[in-house]
C-alpha cells in the first residue's frame, strides 16, 4: 500500500509543484498587467543554470550548501529572463506575444550553447538522487500523509510550498499587493494616487521570473536526470492552468493537481496492471495532458476575470 501511495501521490507532487510555482509567477506577471506568455523560456533557462551548478559542484561541495546555490542560481537566472520581457514591454512597448516568443526561442539554444561550449555536447547528466529524503524523522510515519509527502522527497518541494504560501500572501493580503493588481486593471487610476507602474510591473516580472525559473529547476531536478534544453512544455501547461484557474490561487493549485494527476498517470500507465495490456500505442500516453488541456480550454469559459489590461502597454503620458 505504501509503494501505490509513494508511487500515485508522490508522483502528483513531482508534477504538482512546478506548475503551481510557474502558475503562481505567471498569476503575479499577469495581475500587474503583463503578458507573460515567455513561461516556458524562462522555466528552461532556470532549469539549466541550477542543474548546472550541480554538475560542476557535486563532488566539491556541502550538499546543502550546493542545493541553496542551484536555487539561488535558477531564481537570478529566470529574474533575469523576466526584467528582459518587462523591458521589452514596458520601456519599448514591443508587442508582448513577440518579446515572449522570442524568449521561448531564445532560451533552448541558449542552454545549449553553453552546454555545448562547456561539456562538448548540448545535453549533460547530473546527480539529482543525492538531494532525496529518504524519510524525514516522525513525520515519515505518520500514516497515508507520512509516505506521501515525507518518504522519498525532495527539498525543493517543501521551499517552493512555503514561496507559494508566500506570494499568496503578498499578493492578497498586503498593501503591496493590492497596488500591484490595481496597476493591471486600472493603471492610470493607479497613477493618479501615486502607484508608480512601470516599478510595480518590474517588480512583478522579477518575482515572475524567479519563480519560474525556480519552476523549471524543481520540474528537471526531481524527473529527470539529464538536461536537454527543454522542461517538454510544462511552462504552456503552467499558463494553461492559470486561465483555467480564473487567475485565482485556487483554482491554480486545482489546476495543477489535475494535470500533475494526468502526468501521473502518463508516466506510470505501464506499471497498471489493467491499462498496460490494452492496445494503445505509449505515444497516447504522453501526448495525454496536452490533450486534455486543449479539451478543457475549449470548455472553459475564455478570460473570465482576467486581469483588464493585461497586454496592454502602459503610456504614462496618456490619460
Amino acid at each position: 500500500m505504501d509503494a501505490w501511495i509513494r508511487l500515485i501521490g508522490g508522483g502528483i507532487l513531482l508534477y504538482l509543484m512546478p506548475l503551481s510555482l510557474a502558475g503562481f509567477g505567471d498569476l503575479v506577471g499577469e495581475r500587474s498587467g503583463l503578458l507573460c506568455m515567455c513561461i516556458e523560456g524562462t522555466m528552461i533557462t532556470g532549469a539549466f543554470f541550477g542543474v548546472l551548478m550541480i554538475r560542476l559542484f557535486s563532488e566539491t561541495m556541502n550538499m546543502w550548501l550546493l542545493l541553496a546555490i542551484a536555487i539561488i542560481a535558477s531564481m537570478i537566472a529566470g529574474l533575469c529572463i523576466g526584467l528582459i520581457h518587462a523591458f521589452a514591454a514596458i520601456h519599448l512597448k514591443a508587442d508582448q506575444n513577440i518579446s515572449a516568443t522570442s524568449i521561448n526561442t531564445f532560451a533552448p539554444a541558449l542552454t545549449m550553447l553553453i552546454s555545448k561550449s562547456i561539456f562538448g555536447t548540448d545535453n549533460f547528466t547530473y546527480n539529482s538522487s543525492m538531494f532525496i529524503i529518504s524519510k524525514i524523522p516522525v513525520l515519515g510515519d505518520i500514516p497515508i500523509l507520512g509516505p506521501l509527502l515525507f518518504r522519498g522527497c525532495y527539498p525543493t518541494t517543501f521551499i517552493g510550498a512555503v514561496l507559494i504560501a508566500l506570494v499568496w500572501f503578498v499578493l492578497y493580503k498586503t498593501r503591496f499587493g493590492l497596488q500591484l493588481r490595481s496597476t493591471g486593471e486600472n493603471p492610470q487610476a493607479s497613477d493618479s494616487v501615486g502607484i508608480n507602474v512601470y516599478k510595480m510591473r518590474y517588480i512583478a516580472m522579477m518575482i515572475c521570473g524567479a519563480m519560474a525559473g525556480f519552476a523549471g529547476f524543481t520540474y528537471i531536478l526531481t524527473t529527470s536526470y539529464c538536461f536537454m534544453g527543454s522542461v517538454y512544455g510544462y511552462g504552456f501547461l503552467a499558463l494553461s492552468i492559470v486561465s483555467l484557474g480564473q487567475w485565482k490561487p485556487s483554482g491554480i493549485i486545482m489546476g495543477a493537481l489535475l494535470f500533475g494527476s494526468i502526468g501521473v498517470f502518463s508516466s506510470s500507465y505501464s506499471v497498471i496492471p489493467f491499462i498496460k495490456d490494452l492496445p494503445i500505442p505509449s505515444v497516447f500516453y504522453l501526448m495525454l495532458p496536452y490533450i486534455i488541456t486543449l479539451i478543457v480550454v475549449a470548455l472553459t469559459p475564455n478570460n473570465f476575470n482576467a486581469p483588464a489590461v493585461c497586454g496592454e502597454p502602459y503610456d504614462k503620458g496618456k490619460r
